[in-house]
C-alpha cells in the first residue's frame, strides 16, 4: 500500500538549533535521515544508513567533515561517496550513501527526499506573511502520532476552537461566520473570514493590551501552503490604525503515515521586545497543541482499527480542508506512474 504523503515537496527536517556539531537523525517520510553540519556551518543530509551493513551512520563519529560508521569504520565525504574501508587498500568504485538536497531558511532546515533533479526546480516555501518589519517569535516541536493530513484538516477548520478551546475566544463571539473566500491554485488551498467586532479574550489583553471594553473584529486567514506547509495569521482590528498581528507558522512532516512530526513557530509584530509575552504566548499555544494532538490520535486510533472504509459526512466549514486533501492525492497520483528514486 503507498503512502498517502508525496515525496516531491520541501519538507522541514529539523529546526537550525538542533542540528549543531553532533550528528543528527530523524525519521522522514519512511526515511531514516542524517543530518550534520560542516566546519564551514554547510548543512548535509545523507541516508542513516551503510552501504556495507544496515547500520545507522548516526551512531558513528566525526571524521572532520567525514562520516565514520560506528560498526566497520566505513567513512564517507559529505556527499555521499565511500572513500575509507578500513581492512582494505581500495574503495569498491562507485560506492555511496544517497544524499538529499538540503536548505536553510532559519528556523527551519527544510529538505527534499523525492525526485533529486526535482528540487531544483522548487526552492522551499518562502514566508511572506512576516513582511518587512520585527517580528518575535517561538519554536515548539511535537511528534503526533495521526496521520499528517488530519492535521492540516484540522487547522483548516477553525470551527472546532468552541469546544476544544473555549478559554481562547472573544467573550461576545458565538459562532464563526461562514468563510469569506476560498482559494485554490495547483498546490495551495487559502481562505479568510472576518468575524463580528467583539471584546478580547483574555489571553488577548494579556498578550497585547488592548483594553478589556475595546471591541473590533478578528481576521482569520488560513493557508495550505504545501503538504508540508500550514500557515495561519489571526488579526486583531485589522481594519484599525494599528492591526495586531500574529502568525502560527507549522510545518508538518509525516515520519510515516500514522506519525507526523509538528514544527511550530508562533509569532507576532506587537510587543516584540517583551519575552515574557513570547514565553505566555509559547506556553499557551504549547498547551493548546497538546489538546488538538489528543484529538488527532485518538482520530487516528479509530481510522486504524476500522476494518472497512468508512464515508465521512462533510460540511460547508470543510470546503478547505477537502481541498487540500484533494491535492495531496494528486500529488501523490503523478508520482506513482514514475516513481523510480526511492
Amino acid at each position: 500500500m503507498r503512502a498517502n504523503y508525496p515525496f516531491n515537496c520541501w519538507y522541514v527536517a529539523a529546526t537550525s538549533d538542533e542540528v549543531s556539531d553532533g550528528l543528527f537523525t530523524r525519521r522522514l517520510l519512511g526515511k531514516h535521515v542524517l543530518l550534520y553540519r560542516r566546519a564551514s556551518g554547510e548543512l548535509v543530509a545523507m541516508e542513516d544508513r551503510c552501504v556495507h551493513r544496515p547500520h545507522p551512520l548516526s551512531t558513528g563519529r566525526r571524521d572532520g567533515d567525514r562520516v565514520s560508521c560506528g560498526y566497520h569504520g566505513f567513512t564517507y565525504d559529505p556527499d555521499g561517496t565511500l572513500v575509507v574501508v578500513p581492512s582494505q587498500e581500495n574503495v569498491p568504485p562507485g560506492a555511496r550513501v544517497r544524499t538529499y538536497p538540503v536548505r536553510e531558511q532559519a528556523p527551519f532546515i527544510w529538505v527534499w527526499l523525492g525526485e533529486p533533479g526535482a528540487a531544483d526546480l522548487r526552492q522551499p516555501p518562502k514566508l511572506p506573511w512576516l513582511g518587512t518589519g520585527d517580528w518575535a517569535s517561538s519554536i515548539h516541536k511535537a511528534e503526533i502520532k495521526a496521520n499528517y493530513l488530519l492535521l492540516h484538516e484540522h487547522y483548516l477548520d477553525l470551527t472546532n476552537v468552541f469546544h476544544m478551546h473555549p478559554e481562547a475566544v472573544p467573550p461576545d463571539l458565538h459562532r464563526l461566520p461562514a468563510l469569506d473566500e476560498v482559494e485554490v491554485s495547483e498546490r495551495s488551498v487559502s481562505y479568510s473570514r472576518l468575524t463580528i467586532a467583539t471584546r478580547p479574550a483574555a489571553w488577548e489583553k494579556d498578550a497585547s493590551g488592548v483594553a478589556a471594553d475595546a471591541e473590533s473584529p478578528r481576521l482569520e486567514e488560513g493557508v495550505f501552503v504545501s503538504p508540508g506547509l500550514h500557515v495561519q495569521r489571526y488579526v486583531i482590528d485589522p481594519h484599525g490604525e494599528r492591526p495586531l498581528s500574529m502568525l502560527r507558522i507549522q510545518g508538518f512532516t509525516p515520519e510515516s503515515e500514522g506519525v507526523t512530526h509538528a514544527f511550530v513557530r508562533i509569532a507576532r509584530d506587537y510587543a516584540t521586545d517583551n519575552p515574557d509575552i513570547t514565553e505566555y504566548l509559547r506556553a499557551m499555544f504549547s498547551e493548546m497543541t497538546v489538546r488538538d494532538a489528543a484529538a488527532l490520535e485518538a482520530m487516528q486510533v479509530r481510522i486504524d482499527e476500522e476494518t472497512e472504509p468508512r464515508r465521512n459526512i462533510n460540511v460547508k466549514a470543510d470546503r478547505a480542508a477537502l481541498r487540500a486533501r484533494r491535492i495531496a492525492r494528486d500529488m501523490v497520483d503523478e508520482e506513482s506512474g514514475y516513481r523510480t528514486w526511492a
